[in-house]
């Protein structure tokens, strides 16, 4: 008799605290121009970004390797859309890491004392490797944003 295995999909959680009304961090979490400022890592520049901010709508992000070559993207759907409160949306690389399977990453931007707690959870990762390179790179990511905030 055969025997069927499932493996445990992994999932980066972190929350983090920024000084700034939820409605300004949702703002630079949806906005293409606010996103220019902060999404992409050192040694990348912001290419095209598209968002179509409604859940069944898009979004994709593009990024360039500084001093030319690589090209990369981040895309996926709004499944769910709730200003200034919660973002929920799928996650696929084109350009890169395409063996990756589609990710999800849910967002909650909640109202603490005139400040915003952010929650993320990204989930569906298949390898503890990738789980962890992502959680440092959302890490980056959030300390980017508060620079801007």
């Amino acid at each position: 008799m055969a025997s069927l295995t499932i493996k445990p999909l992994l999932a980066v959680s972190l929350q983090r605290r920024f000084a700034a009304p939820r409605e300004k961090v949702f703002q630079a979490w949806t906005d293409p121009e606010a996103l220019r400022r902060w999404w992409c890592p050192a040694g990348w520049t912001a290419g095209d970004i598209q968002v179509d901010l409604r859940p069944g709508g898009t979004y994709r992000i593009e990024m360039r390797l500084n001093g030319g070559g690589q090209t990369v993207c981040v895309t996926g759907v709004f499944l769910q859309v709730r200003p200034p409160e919660k973002l929920v949306y799928t996650w696929r690389w084109v350009g890169i890491w395409e063996w990756i399977p589609e990710t999800r990453v849910t967002v909650e931007f909640r109202d603490v004392e005139g400040e915003t707690e952010l929650l993320l959870l990204h989930e569906n990762f298949e390898s503890p490797v990738l789980r962890d390179e992502c959680r440092n790179v959302w890490l980056m990511g959030c300390d980017r944003l508060q620079a801007v905030l």
